[in-house]
Formats: C-alpha cells, structure tokens, sequence
C-alpha cells in the first residue's frame, strides 16, 4: 500500500516528466511526442492563444513553458546559466519539436494507427518507462528490480497506473508509424562490405589538382555587360526581404573612474599584506583574473608568467619589470587588461637579451553596479526627455550621437558592432514608423531605438550586389577554365599514362599531390574528402587513374596508387556490428527526410514572437 501511495504523491511530477520526455525526443532516431495527450492535460486552446497552430490545430503555450521550464532548470543543476542567445536557441528548439509532435499525431490520425489494450499491456510490462525505473520502491540495492514493478503492476490499488497507460497508449502509435516508414529501408552485403571499407582500409592515392586560383589572369574577370546580363536574368538571387531600417543612442557599458580607483585600492591592500610577509604565490591564486593563472585542478599558478624578454609584453607592464631587480615588487601597474602587482624574481641574458623571470597578480578593472546604475539612468532620463522634445531633440540636448543600424531583416540576429543582438529586429517589425523604444540592454551597452523607414520587398539594388556577382562569375569562368583543362589532360592521359608524373611540369597550373595515404572515411591531404571521389575509388583498380572530378574550386584527376588489403577476420568479427549501425543510419536518415516532407507541406502559423 505504501507503494501504492508513492505513486500516488509522485504521479502528477512523474506525469510532467513523461510528457516532457515525450515531447523531448522528438528528433529523428528516437521520435516520440504528440499533441493528443496535450489536449487531455489542458484541453483544446483557442488558436488566438495558441504559440503555434499546425494544420489548423492549436499548441497549448502551457506545454511550451513547463518545457522550457524543465529544459533550464537541467542546465541549472548542472550549474550553466543560459545566455540570451542560448536561451533563444533553446526555445527554438523545443517550438520545433512540439510542431513536429503535431505533425506526426495528425499523420498517425490520418492512417488509422490504433493500439489495442493487450498492446499497452505489453509494453507495460516490458518495456517500463525510464522514469518509473528509478522510483525507490521498484529498487533492490539502487537497481530496477523487475520482480517488484511487475508485482505493483499486477496488483493496483486505485488509479495510480492511468497516467502511465495514457503515456504508454500515446507512444506505441508513434512506434508503429515509425516501424511503418523505417519498414522500405533495406541494406545489402555490399552496402556493409562498403562501410567496413571506408572505416578500416587504408588508400594511397596521387593527384593532379586543378585549382581556380591558378586562373588568375584579367581574361577571366567579367565584363560588364556579363554582369548585368547575370543580374537581370537572375532576379531570384538578388531577393531582398522586406527591410527596415532604426537609429539609436547608444550609452556603452564600461568602467569609471570609480572602478579604477577600486581596483587600485586591491591592488594596495595586496600590497600591504605582501609588506607584511604574506606569500604573493597564495596571494595571486586568491585575487588574480588572469586566465592563464588557472589550472584545471582549480589550484591555481602562482601567477607565474615564466622567462621573457623584451617586447613580449605590454609597455607600461614591460618598463616596470625591466626596471625592478629580483626580488622587488611593483605596482600598482595600469594597462588595457588591468591593475597589475609584479613581483620580479631573476634576470638574466639569453642569447644577448635581457630577461626577467616573474610572476603578477592581474586585477581587472570591471564595471561595477553603481557604475551600471548610472549608465541606465542616463538612457532612462534621455527616454524621458524624448517623451517631452522628441528623438532628435532629446539627442541634442544630452550631445548624444545619433547613429543608425543596417537594415535589418525580420530574422537579423547579429549586428555589427553588437554581436548577438535580436531585439531590435524583433522592435522594427512590431511597431510603426517613428515608434520610439524602451531602454534596451545588450552584452556591450544600452541603446534606444527609433524605427526611421521600411525598405519594400523586391529586389536588391544592382550597385549593392556587383562585387557579389563579379565573384560569382571569375569564379565561372575559372571553373570552366579548369575543367576543359582537366578535361583535355584527361584525353591525353588516357593515351599516355606516364603523362601523370609531367603533367606539373608541363604545365603550371597543374598541381601534383601524393602520394597521400588515408582511410576513405576520413580526408586525403589537399584534397579533401569529395562522395564523387570514394565511390570511383572503392570500385578502381590499383594503379587506375579516374577521370576528372569537380571539387570545391578545382577538379582533380585522382590515381590509385595502393591499397590495403581488406582483413577477412576483422570483417567477419565487426560485419554485424556494423550492419546494425548502418541500417540505424539509414533509418533515421529516412524518418529525418520524412518529417521534413511533413513539415514543408503543412500549415503552420507560427506565434512566438507574441511570446517572447
């Protein structure tokens, strides 16, 4: 009966955890999820309320949020704090994924997938979910003890079971679906044969490569009636989504003057203890921010920065070394890393310079809360006065440079100078001209923005693409050069094998590459590693020379020199193994493939960015 309660008490967490998992798996190899036990915990949600709607059915943001919500609080135990960026990306992720449960729960709907009660029975039985497997009363020295989950599971005492029925009666149809498209996946002996190959058997090979780079006369850059001949007649290419386009005031988050003369004043109270007798190694391993004072023990260098010389370090720290004797120490020492307290152990000459051997405490000098406060501030009072005279206005009063973003587009996520930077994308395409924003924060600084002009859809302007197209056609017409080249020594080599040897000689445009040895799964030294290349080799013969293949900006015509013989035991002994993984391989590049069919025809409407 106690077992029974356990459950009981736990079933609500152990339910979210399922569904979590549920929904968690949902990525090719292992697809799990759905939106049919969604609407059974939340009931069905009105599209206007929904993150996302698939085909005309609803995604509960509920489910959304106890998904994220799990989601950090695992990264949080493992004690990682998420960034904005990551943080975005975690919610992408698990948008998709519930989407996907979507897809497939119609699928299912769609081919009359049912399971039966003996079915779920079954699986009960013998395959128990994970979670259930570490609950304590199904233990016998920390391990799943079979005997007692069955024996819980034959005698029920209430309604404990249900979730884990609803769970269960919500995951077999997905295996079953699942079965059905892996079911067409078949692989032969040779398909097998041919993994052990590229694994295990080593090549040789030589090769005449052809590069683009060698064709770099003006005869290949285009004229300008080539590009706009290209630009006319490839409008596609030069698509220009809808842009818009902001200014802002932007107040950079650095460090005062305040939190120099704090750093300073450590750097004193170091000083002092070290005046005292402490010892600087202790000393450096508490204070110093140095990166390259850590150890992966965690037990810290001493500060100790080795022999130098002159020039390898920066002039302020430089002059104060170079001017101290062994056994000083200095400081403090300002630079662009910090408050520096050297202490100088030895000098001596090497090779006619002088060097010196010693060790520092690195402070750096970081800006501070009441620093940060005043920067916000002074962002939240020019915020104020924009609301009394204006964006301009208020930058003129407070002399504050007004400066203007790139357009940007709906999914401008980086921006130069801020790096990873999505809200002020996510504020151009929610507002109206001249809508003027909150204060917003970002890794370096606080910024207001003002949405100045929207740049229509079409096509890009001819002037901001021709370096774009003059790049794509000398990269034409040197690959057409380098082909016919490739081409024509094909023919000759053909007649004369022996050619392979001169043929750089002859010509300075050919390269001469090998021989060169490697596993076909891997990739050969200046040549890489090209499909076109492994299939032609694992069908050559010893000493063959292939016919010319297209690699990235050159072709290259690859000769066998050698290869290793196949161990028949060691195919014998990993054959199976490998068959298992190869056709594992195989399945989940056909169930990848198919749910991206999926989702390419489906209707989706996609909300979030009225969530976050």
């Amino acid at each position: 009966m106690g077992m029974m309660n356990t459950m009981r008490t736990r079933m609500h967490v152990i339910l979210w955890i399922l569904l979590i998992l549920f929904i968690g798996s949902m990525t090719v190899g292992g697809l799990v999820g759905g939106a049919d036990i969604v609407n059974q915990l939340f009931g069905r949600v009105d599209a206007s309320k929904a993150i996302a709607v698939v085909n005309g059915e609803a995604i509960s943001p509920d489910l959304f949020y106890h998904q994220l919500e799990h989601n950090l609080e695992q990264t949080r135990i493992q004690g990682i704090e998420l960034d904005d960026r990551a943080l975005n990306f975690e919610r992408d992720r698990i948008i998709n994924q519930l989407i996907e449960a979507s897809l497939i729960n119609q699928e299912i709907e769609k081919r009359g997938i049912k399971v039966s009660d003996q079915e779920i029975y079954f699986e009960l039985v013998n395959n128990p979910p994970q979670e259930l497997r570490t609950i304590p009363d199904f233990l016998t020295n920390d391990v799943f003890d079979e005997a007692k989950y069955k024996l819980a599971l034959q005698n029920p005492q209430g309604d404990e079971w249900r979730p884990i029925e609803n769970y269960v009666r919500q995951s077999l149809p997905r295996q079953k679906l699942f079965n059905q498209i892996r079911a067409g996946v078949h692989i032969s002996e040779s398909d097998v044969r041919n993994e052990y190959i590229l694994q295990n058997v080593e090549y040789t090979v030589s090769a005449l490569v052809i590069r683009t780079s060698r064709f770099n006369q003006p005869e290949f850059n285009p004229t300008e009636d080539d590009m706009e001949n290209y630009f006319f007649l490839n409008p596609d290419e030069f698509h220009q989504d809808q842009q818009r386009v902001l200014s802002y005031v932007e107040w950079v988050k650095s460090p005062s003057d305040e939190d120099t003369l704090l750093a300073k004043e450590t750097a004193q109270d170091i000083l002092s203890r070290l005046k005292a007798g402490d010892d600087f190694a202790e000393l450096a391993n508490e204070f110093s921010e140095d990166p390259g004072n850590s150890t992966p023990e965690g037990t810290g260098r001493g500060g100790d920065l080795g022999w130098f010389g002159k020039g390898q370090m920066v002039a302020p720290f430089e002059e104060a070394a170079f001017s101290a004797q062994p056994g000083d120490i200095v400081g403090p020492v300002e630079t662009d890393f910090g408050i520096h307290v050297i202490q100088v152990k030895d000098r001596r000459i090497e090779n006619e310079e002088e060097q010196v051997l010693a060790s520092h405490i690195l402070l750096k000098i970081d800006m501070g809360p009441t620093t940060r406060e005043k920067i916000k501030n002074a962002a939240t009072q020019f915020s104020f006065d924009v609301e009394d005279y204006g964006f301009d206005q208020a930058a003129e009063r407070n002399s504050n440079e007004l400066k203007k973003m790139q357009p940007l587009t709906e999914q401008s996520m980086f921006i130069p100078p801020f790096g990873y930077f999505p809200e002020p994308a996510k504020f151009a395409f929610e507002n109206a001209l001249s809508t003027v924003s909150d204060v917003i924060e970002s890794d370096q600084s606080f910024t207001v923005l003002r949405l100045d002009s929207i740049l229509a859809e079409g096509t890009k302007e001819y002037g901001t693409v021709l370096n774009q197209i003059r790049t794509t056609l000398t990269t034409k017409n040197q690959m057409d050069a380098a082909k016919l080249l490739a081409e024509n020594l094909d023919r000759q080599l053909s007649e004369d094998k022996s050619l392979f040897e001169k043929a750089s000689d002859i010509n300075e445009k050919i390269e001469l590459v090998g021989p060169v040895s490697a596993k076909l799964g891997s990739s050969f030294q200046k040549i890489g590693r090209h499909e076109s290349i492994i299939g032609a080799l694992l069908a050559a013969e010893v000493g063959q020379i292939l016919p010319p293949v297209e690699i990235t900006r050159a072709y290259v015509i690859v000769k066998l020199e050698n290869r290793e013989d196949i161990d028949e035991v060691d195919w014998e002994v990993k054959r199976e193994v490998m068959r298992k993984s190869l056709l594992s391989q195989r399945e989940n590049e056909v169930l990848g493939a198919w749910v991206t069919e999926l989702r390419e025809k489906a209707d989706i409407v996609d909300n979030r960015k009225y969530y976050f």
